[in-house]
């Protein structure tokens, strides 16, 4: 069935960007005056905004955490994950396993972010880049966004980095609060090279369309074509007025050139882009909005800003699903967020599949289940739940594949009933079994030696494919240090074979 396209209602230019180098970066770094350098000295907390009104979200996880689990996750679904059918080559530690960003600038939540490229593996938290030399991160480059992106008006946060496999090309973004009512910018910044550590073109883009509306959560994605960027929008009042997408073509951005693209508004929430492995001519944007079905959109001529079009939303048929409660803590009352069941990071998307996770509520539980979607008949070809035990709360979950149907994921879990803190988990699956989609109950990869504060966790998650080998991925997330401390850690995973 043919679905009516989509107009776009709100336009966006920039400028050529500005060329910067991590020498300049460096030496604005040292420079900049002792507040926009050390963010520690003017805390600021990230509220979550739910698509939902505010107080009906917080009525809402204060009703499931009084209801909290009563018994044990359904035996049909343990069986399920703990079925003899286990991959034949078990997804284990291949690479580096170490500490990332600590607690860098005092902003909760961090954000922890990042991709793996061919010399260097970057980590974004609120607010630095991490620059690791992907054979010895040792060696290690820190440099605040402030100085990174040259701006110092207002604090950045909610950064994304990936990396484009075909060109060899860093792409990083964040966006700062608000200037003032007309305008908060957001900011785009594109390597010259593979080379993290070498010159960037940096975009500082206005992207109030509206007077008031706040730009938040925004993720990232792409195509063979172009670079594609979401975000929630919302009113002054604080009200949800849907998401917001555009697309930029990497030939502009990639040579630090100006551009004029539409900008489509009023999207289902917390819309995924994808990271297209092939040379598909549409691009598939998805949305969890609760219920019994997800939201497609199919994007073409990405790159056109003349041609460019956008269709759906189409229902795909799913198993019912709600927002997941809170995942409670051994030796405290302070509740991790898990957030209301959205999409936590980019899609990944080779032929007519496309990959996503995200968490949901499982019998008082939360936890993550994963979809393999086919585009082609807007159905779900593979779907089921992930956990770590059977009393664990699992929780936002990223998720990549290959272009051979392996798939890698990372979580954080926490068990109360075993005294286990929040944990970084990874599981994955081999195509080389020729068996159902079974996930396992994963390996942790660290565990936090103490409970945290309470509040948002590790949903700026992220698992890439790695460049060298992709039956191995890396991935980063959260994991407390100590006692309302945060950190991060950096794992390479994969199978042996």
């Amino acid at each position: 069935m043919e679905h009516s396209f989509i107009e776009a209602d709100a336009k966006l230019e920039a400028s050529p960007a500005q060329a910067r180098t991590l020498d300049t970066m460096m030496e604005d770094m040292r420079n900049m005056p002792a507040p926009a350098q050390n963010l520690s000295a003017q805390p600021r907390m990230k509220p979550f905004l739910p698509t939902m009104p505010a107080p009906d979200y917080a009525e809402m996880k204060a009703r499931l955490q009084e209801a909290g689990a009563t018994a044990d996750k359904p035996a049909d679904v343990q069986a399920a994950l703990h079925a003899e059918a286990q991959p034949r080559v078990p997804i284990v530690l291949v690479g580096p396993n170490f500490q990332g960003a600590s607690n860098v600038d005092g902003l909760t939540p961090p954000d922890t972010h990042g991709a793996i490229g061919r010399e260097h593996f970057v980590e974004v938290t609120n607010s630095h880049i991490d620059i690791y030399a992907r054979d010895n991160p040792t060696q290690h480059t820190s440099i605040s966004l402030a100085a990174f992106f040259g701006y110092t008006a207002q604090i950045l946060f909610d950064p994304r980095a990936v990396y484009d496999t075909t060109w060899n090309r860093w792409i990083v973004t964040a966006v700062a609060f608000q200037e003032s009512a007309t305008r908060q910018l957001y900011f785009i910044a594109v390597s010259t090279s593979s080379n993290a550590a070498g010159p960037y073109f940096i975009y500082g883009l206005n992207v109030t369309f509206a007077t008031g509306d706040f730009w938040d959560y925004p993720q990232l994605g792409m195509d063979q074509d172009s670079i594609i960027l979401t975000a929630n929008i919302f009113a002054a009042s604080g009200g949800f007025r849907g998401a917001d997408m555009f697309a930029v073509a990497k030939a502009r951005l990639y040579n630090g050139l100006g551009f004029a693209v539409p900008v489509f508004t009023g999207l289902r929430g917390t819309l995924a882009p994808p990271n297209v492995l092939d040379q598909n001519a549409r691009t598939y944007l998805v949305a969890a909005a609760g219920g019994s079905a997800l939201s497609l959109y199919t994007l073409t001529n990405s790159s056109r800003p003349n041609g460019i079009q956008l269709s759906g939303p189409v229902n795909v048929p799913v198993a019912a699903y709600s927002a997941p409660p809170d995942a409670p803590q051994p030796g405290t009352s302070a509740v991790l967020d898990t957030l209301d069941g959205r999409f936590v990071n980019a899609s990944t998307q080779i032929g007519n599949s496309l990959w996503q996770v995200h968490t949901i509520n499982l019998v008082g539980y939360a936890a993550p289940r994963f979809y393999e979607i086919n585009t082609a008949t807007n159905s779900i070809i593979q779907s089921a739940f992930f956990f770590g035990t059977s009393t664990s709360y699992d929780f936002n979950a990223s998720i990549a594949a290959n272009a051979g149907d392996d798939i890698f994921v990372t979580w954080t879990m926490t068990d109360p009933r075993n005294g286990t803190n929040a944990q970084v988990r990874f599981s994955g699956y081999d195509h080389n079994d020729g068996l159902p989609y079974i996930l396992g109950a994963g390996t942790a990869a660290f565990t936090s030696p103490t409970w945290y504060g309470g509040g948002r966790w590790g949903d700026y998650s992220a698992v890439t494919l790695d460049t060298r080998n992709a039956r191995r991925a890396w991935l980063v997330n959260e994991y407390v240090q100590r006692n309302q401390d945060w950190t991060s850690r950096i794992v390479g995973f994969g199978f042996a074979g």
